[in-house]
């Protein structure tokens, strides 16, 4: 009859490009060959480190060993400077070279002034105001950093598990 209600034919969904048609239920998945030339990551190497020595090896790292023969013959690498190369050792120790050099030459600068102003020790005083004032940004700053931890965490709540 004309008057009898009919749903609608389903439209045929079109498959993506690169998409596998549906499984059936009871067999398993049929193994797709992996093509080697298709990469899975940026990078050309195509490889997942599992290690540190692995990572550093990959990048041509190396770093500083002292090497000698062990009684029973054997070769025994020590690390000299945790995983570090002789390069970053040499960066660090000039750094704290520079570092120590500054605060020697700061510690002149203050004795030379407070040599120079000694009956009224103005230097010192100015000195102390500048040592305040700086505490006074330090605990300002870790204030700050306390208060936008509690809005960060108000309005992006993180979920924990």
């Amino acid at each position: 009859p004309p008057h009898t209600y009919r749903p609608p034919r389903p439209v045929p969904r079109r498959r993506r490009r690169g998409a596998s048609p549906r499984r059936r239920v009871g067999r398993p998945p049929t193994p797709r060959p992996f093509p080697a030339q298709l990469r899975t990551s940026k990078d050309e190497r195509n490889m997942k480190p599992t290690s540190l020595k692995e990572m550093q090896a990959a990048k041509g790292y190396v770093p500083f060993k002292c090497i000698y023969k062990h009684s029973d013959g054997r070769e025994i690498d020590v690390n000299a400077g945790c995983y570090l190369s002789c390069e970053d050792i040499g960066i660090i120790c000039s750094l704290f070279m520079v570092l120590w050099c500054i605060l020697l030459a700061l510690y002149v600068l203050l004795l030379k002034a407070a040599l120079d102003t000694d009956e009224k020790d103005t230097a010192l005083w100015i000195f102390f105001a500048f040592g305040v004032v700086f505490t006074l940004f330090i605990f300002g700053s870790v204030g700050m950093n306390r208060i936008e931890e509690a809005l960060q965490e108000k309005y992006n709540p993180t979920e924990e598990a």
